[in-house]
C-alpha cells in the first residue's frame, strides 16, 4: 500500500500563457478567474502558511499554471521577487540607459504591471525589447531589504480604500476585496502601511483641531 501524501500543488485544469511584461498578481487573478476560483484563495493557497500575503514561490506557481519556472521568469515582470531556488542572475546591458531618465523607467514598470506586453513597451517608447527588460530590472536591481516596491496607494485607489477604513474593515478584509473584486494591484503591506498612515493623519487633525468631528478608528489589520 503507497503510503505517500499527494503532492500539494497541482496543475489547475484551464491553463493560460502568461504575458510578457505582466505582474504575479494580475497572472494569479487571470488563473484564478478562469478555473472559478476566488483570486484570494489561490494566492493565499499558493503562498501557504505563515505568509499568505505575500510572495509565492516561483517553482509552486509555475506547477499550479502548468508551465515551466523558467517560462513564468522570462514573461513576469517582478519574477525575481517570487522565492524559490536561487536562479542565476540574468545577464543586463553594461549601460544604464536610464541614469538619467528614471522617471521613464518607473512609468515603464508601472505599464508594465498593469499587463502591457514588453514588444508595445519598446514601440510606444521607441526603445528595444533589451532596454525595456533593463527598466523592468532596476526594481531588483535598487530593491529594499523588503525585496519589492511600495505601491502608490493615490487617486480612485486610495478614495476606495478609504471608503473601506471608514466602514471598518481591516486590512486584511480590504486586501481580499481589491484582489477579488477590483482592478487594482497592490500588496498586503502597502494597505497596512497606508492605514496607519491615515491614523496618524487623523490623529494629527485631532490634536491640531480639537473642535473637528470625530472619525471612528479602523479595525486593527
Amino acid at each position: 500500500m503507497n503510503s505517500e501524501l499527494p503532492p500539494r500543488f497541482a496543475p489547475l485544469p484551464v491553463r493560460l500563457r502568461p504575458c510578457l511584461g505582466e505582474s504575479t498578481n494580475s497572472y494569479i487573478r487571470r488563473l484564478a478567474r478562469a478555473n472559478h476560483l476566488q483570486p484570494s484563495f489561490l494566492h493565499c493557497y499558493l503562498c501557504g502558511p505563515p505568509q499568505w500575503f505575500g510572495r509565492p514561490l516561483l517553482e509552486h506557481l509555475a506547477t499550479t499554471a502548468g508551465h515551466s519556472p523558467e517560462a513564468l521568469e522570462r514573461a513576469l515582470a517582478d519574477a525575481h521577487s517570487l522565492g524559490g531556488t536561487n536562479r542565476p542572475r540574468r545577464r543586463l546591458p553594461r549601460r544604464n540607459l536610464f541614469a538619467r531618465r528614471q522617471d521613464l523607467a518607473n512609468r515603464i514598470v508601472q505599464e508594465a504591471l498593469k499587463g502591457t506586453q514588453i514588444r508595445t513597451l519598446a514601440k510606444r517608447h521607441n526603445l528595444r525589447c533589451s532596454d525595456i527588460r533593463f527598466a523592468l530590472e532596476i526594481p531588483r536591481l535598487t530593491a529594499t531589504e523588503s525585496g519589492q516596491m511600495g505601491d502608490l496607494i493615490t487617486g480612485g485607489l486610495a478614495d476606495l480604500i478609504e471608503s473601506m477604513i471608514s466602514r471598518g474593515l481591516n486590512g486584511r478584509q480590504i486586501w481580499t476585496d481589491l484582489m477579488d473584486h477590483h482592478d487594482y494591484l497592490v500588496t498586503y503591506h502597502s494597505i497596512r502601511h497606508y492605514i496607519r498612515y491615515t491614523r496618524l493623519r487623523t490623529a494629527s487633525a485631532r490634536v491640531g483641531n480639537p473642535e473637528a468631528q470625530t472619525v471612528a478608528p479602523a479595525a486593527s489589520p
